[in-house]
């Protein structure tokens, strides 16, 4: 049988190893996503849209990506203007 520990210590092993795999497949999906010509601006939308629809997020996750989106495409477009 498995002590509470040694559950603990798996999940945690678990999680970390879930997490390193989306970090990669998130990394080979925007590098593809660059290649066809869409931003990081573009993502942050699509994520909160995607948030939107789920309607699982809070409001405040869905306003704070949006908002970043809207933040990245003013910074953008003023380095291209300088």
């Amino acid at each position: 049988m498995i002590d509470s520990e040694q559950k603990t210590s798996i999940r945690s092993a678990l999680r970390d190893s879930r997490r390193e795999g989306l970090i990669n497949f998130v990394e080979e999906f925007i590098t593809l996503l660059d290649q066809e010509g869409f931003s990081f601006q573009d993502l942050l939308e699509a994520l909160a849209g995607w948030g939107y629809r789920q309607q699982s997020p809070p409001d405040e996750v869905i306003r704070y990506l949006e908002d970043a989106a809207s933040q990245l495409h003013h910074l953008t477009r003023n380095q291209s203007k300088n």
